[in-house]
């Protein structure tokens, strides 16, 4: 994938967590959930909104993460997906593109045939929320589907804890992630909200230094910046992805509450943009 030349790799910003629909369903979508979260998004989120709002926020890559709440919308979201990718590869060296992962549901039925036909198509891997897809992590009916990840290499990308929407009890702890982790040591995951939303101080306690990408989605002014700090140091900093959850936070306020961080710039670079760029295969 080309898409930035060597300069520009310097200095690139990948936003490993955002969301965006079609242009048929955007503003619907936008409104609605903007509605039910109790707060305006920041743009339309569609592929264009996204891309003319990196322009000013300071961001060259949006990784899409589309959730299948039903198992008659995969096959639908993933050719789009696969369409914003190939737009993506389009578009001129440094331009701010969208990319994104494809979509999975628990009640696929062919697992091995899914992993392959992803894997062919060039997704770096899929998202997975246990709340909108009601399942759990230790459901005999995903083991399959880690397996198949797992020996592929592929990434699976996780909403961890809480969530604003639904009520407690939650699906996905903290605890949780680090079984499945022991489970299959070789899954590529990537937990999003610093491992798990309102459930910091476990995640802290119980992920720090396990071989798992975690995210900063929805953790500044949610949590205490003193213990993002504290999880970044612990966990270190090769293992955090920046994401700011766009629409639903301004990701360019995100970007800024991360410099203002007391880290160095080698340990920025690669928040911001190397960790993503080799997880995702997001090479120049």
């Amino acid at each position: 994938m080309e898409w930035m030349n060597d300069e520009q790799l310097e200095y690139g910003v990948i936003d490993a967590h955002v969301h965006v629909y079609t242009d048929a369903i955007a503003d619907r979508v936008t409104e609605s959930l903007g509605e039910r979260f109790g707060n305006p998004p920041a743009f339309k989120a569609s592929v264009d909104g996204c891309r003319e709002f990196s322009l000013e926020s300071g961001v060259t890559v949006s990784l899409n993460l589309p959730v299948a709440t039903t198992l008659d919308q995969v096959e639908k979201i993933n050719s789009w997906a696969l369409r914003v990718n190939r737009e993506a590869d389009a578009e001129p060296a440094g331009r701010p593109c969208v990319r994104s992962l494809a979509s999975y549901h628990p009640d696929v039925a062919d697992i091995p045939g899914f992993v392959d036909a992803i894997a062919k198509a060039g997704f770096a891997g899929v998202k997975l929320h246990a709340e909108y897809q009601t399942f759990t992590l230790d459901e005999r009916r995903m083991e399959g589907f880690w397996e198949e990840m797992a020996d592929r290499g592929l990434v699976v990308y996780f909403h961890a804890g809480g969530e604003r929407v639904f009520q407690p009890p939650f699906r996905t702890h903290p605890r949780d992630f680090l079984e499945l982790h022991r489970r299959f040591p070789k899954l590529r995951m990537v937990l999003a909200h610093l491992g798990g939303f309102g459930m910091w101080d476990e995640a802290e306690a119980v992920l720090c230094g396990e071989d798992i990408a975690l995210d900063l989605a929805h953790v500044f002014g949610w949590t205490e910046t003193a213990q993002i700090l504290r999880m970044i140091r612990k966990h270190g900093p090769g293992r955090i992805l920046f994401g700011s959850d766009a629409p639903w936070q301004d990701p360019g306020r995100v970007l800024k509450a991360l410099r203002a961080l007391p880290l160095n710039p080698a340990d920025l670079r690669r928040i911001e943009f190397q960790n993503a760029a080799e997880l995702f295969g997001f090479q120049g």
